[in-house]
């Protein structure tokens, strides 16, 4: 909404009398009065009015006090319900403004004026801290959480380009950097997360429309706080609301038919996908770790995101986000086939689906090594086959855990003790994996003491968001809980214990402030290294003629298969913490002394 001037001035001096935001922000201003990038960010519209009389300027505040009251008027008669449509040719998304860019009515103080004005501008601008943390920090940001919340493109998604479109972005890229930097336990930390609950209420009560900003904002919180579920809940609501699947088709129509170089449309597209596939990819983790069903259907294939992945416009945090994508689609895929097969109780098709699904994992992994070596900068493919791998064993163990569940565990067959066995033997790998240095193979002994550079994928844990905590820590408690169970030789349960105190000394190095999940971690390795001096201790005495049941378990090790942190049982549904007693048969409890002595 803008009211006229008393006079009128040619087209092309709007541009040179431009009002102050617009002179700042060094965009095109239309010379309104108010002008329309004022209107739709509900600020006020400020010139340099060295000539106007003060009659002149009271007449137009009148005339626009006049036009609110109409507009507000108009609301309350004719309620607005306004939605976003993909137009054939080119589509318009809203991709370049505030969250305050969608109001219904635009400038309305009568309708908005209780919104706190702290919301319209960055914590930089409230004082809450300076551009040179605000800078630090928002590079922190992309070195290492931007690629585990692949939304963003840094070609794009600068410094300055966010500052100018949304300050509830910029205020969530500074927090997460803030977090990584100054720990979890920061006072300005606080400050921060209590700003940017200030902003999703905003959001949430005043939008009628959402941005791109917004989702990718909503996207990165739910990345780094316990209610994650339901934030990437609302994100996913606001990207259909944009209708951002309805862009994945339109780019895939283009890609099919296109002849020459990409256009700045399909540029924009890519985009536009990338945030779509950012939201679904984390919740497909959330839900298929989470105990739930994935709340979207998608409708992909691997030719689709190959086809992506091959695109122009990618990069190798695109690489990242579509490998996963693809996995999380297997893994779904499974799991609905194993659900079904609860009902049926059906071992033979269970079976076959299980085999069936790690053939197609292996598929994956061959797949995308292949990719990444090929097209991946030579700083960065390290560090990529290590996720790759990790995700592949985490997808194994889950696999072989769920198939177990169906049917319980008080009557095993021969094909869930192997389903034990596999999930346990793919659990060590992953622990070796989390300990891969760039200089060692997947096969050298992670335990020397000559490592040059510390595990790759632990280095950046101080970017980890809270699922990635959260797996770590319950796939070195599953796999020290498995290699009890099943009474594996003592030196291999020696070195697995020495493996997860190395990786628990590594976290301790990167860690900043207080994280529940280090501390599960922690609390995982004193109790099974209390059960295994308990252990250690009865096969001593039984080795010196002492009557010792072997057959049983000590209090120690009783504490530690009973440990089951409530993270793991109310915020995850890992599957496993329910194997305490693995009924494998009497002769599968004794050990070969001969072999440990």
């Amino acid at each position: 909404m803008s009211t006229p001037t008393l006079s009128e001035r040619p087209r092309k001096r709007r541009a040179i009398n431009a009002c102050i935001l617009c002179r700042k922000s060094k965009v095109r201003c239309d010379g309104g009065r108010p002008c329309q990038r004022c209107t739709r960010n509900d600020t006020e519209c400020q010139y340099f009015d060295a000539v106007r009389d003060g009659t002149e300027m009271r007449i137009e505040r009148l005339e626009a006090e006049v036009e609110d009251l109409k507009a507000a008027m108009h609301v309350v008669h004719h309620p607005v319900s306004s939605t976003v449509t993909l137009p054939q040719d080119s589509p318009s998304f809203p991709v370049h403004g505030s969250p305050h860019d969608h109001h219904s009515v635009a400038g309305s103080t009568s309708e908005l004026q209780w919104k706190q004005p702290s919301m319209k501008i960055n914590a930089v601008q409230a004082g809450l801290i300076t551009w040179e943390q605000a800078t630090c920090w928002y590079q922190s940001f992309f070195s290492g959480s931007n690629y585990l919340i692949p939304v963003f493109c840094t070609a794009t998604d600068t410094l300055e380009s966010v500052v100018s479109r949304s300050p509830f972005l910029f205020d969530c890229i500074i927090s997460v950097g803030c977090r990584a930097e100054e720990g979890c336990d920061s006072p300005i930390y606080h400050r921060m997360q209590s700003r940017l609950r200030e902003h999703l209420t905003d959001v949430l009560v005043t939008t009628q429309t959402p941005s791109l900003e917004m989702i990718q904002a909503i996207t990165v919180m739910a990345g780094y706080t316990e209610n994650g579920m339901l934030l990437v809940a609302l994100a996913l609501r606001f990207a259909m609301q944009l209708r951002l699947e309805g862009a994945v088709e339109q780019l895939m129509d283009k890609i099919s038919t296109r002849m020459g170089p990409i256009s700045e449309e399909e540029k924009h597209l890519y985009r536009l996908a990338r945030v779509w596939h950012g939201v679904c990819n984390l919740e497909l983790f959330f839900s298929l770790d989470g105990g739930k069903m994935p709340a979207t259907n998608l409708h992909t294939t691997s030719r689709r995101v190959r086809a992506l992945a091959n695109h122009p416009s990618r990069t190798s945090t695109d690489i990242r986000l579509l490998s996963q994508l693809e996995l999380n689609i297997l893994r779904s895929n499974a799991y609905i086939s194993i659900a079904r097969h609860s009902r049926d109780l059906d071992e033979t098709s269970l079976r076959s689906t299980v085999r069936d699904t790690a053939i197609e994992l292996s598929l994956w992994l061959e797949e995308w090594s292949t990719l990444i070596c090929s097209d991946t900068v030579a700083p960065d493919r390290p560090r990529a086959m290590t996720n790759l791998r990790i995700q592949y064993e985490w997808a194994l163990i889950t696999l072989y855990l769920k198939a177990l569940s169906v049917f319980g565990n008080l009557l095993m067959t021969d094909f869930q003790r192997e389903m034990v066995r596999s999930a346990k033997e793919a659990a060590v790998r992953h622990l070796q994996h989390l300990l891969e240095t760039p200089s060692t193979p997947s096969s050298a002994d992670p335990l020397s003491p000559n490592q040059p550079a510390p595990p790759m994928y632990l280095s950046t844990f101080k970017w980890a968001i809270d699922f990635v905590w959260a797996k770590c820590a319950f796939s070195v408690l599953l796999v020290l809980k498995l290699a009890l169970l099943l009474r594996d030789p003592l030196p291999s349960i020696i070195l697995l214990l020495r493996d997860a105190h190395q990786v628990l000394e590594e976290l301790h190095k990167i860690t900043v402030g207080h994280i529940a999940y280090f501390q599960i971690l922690q609390t995982s390795v004193d109790k099974c290294e209390g059960a295994l001096r308990e252990h250690m201790t009865r096969l001593q005495q039984a080795h010196g003629g002492e009557v010792v049941e072997m057959a049983g378990r000590g209090d120690a090790e009783d504490d530690f298969q009973e440990y089951a942190p409530s993270e793991f049982v109310f915020e995850w549904d890992f599957p496993g913490l329910n194997l305490r007693h693995v009924p494998l048969g009497w002769q599968d409890l004794f050990v070969d002394l001969d072999s440990v002595l």
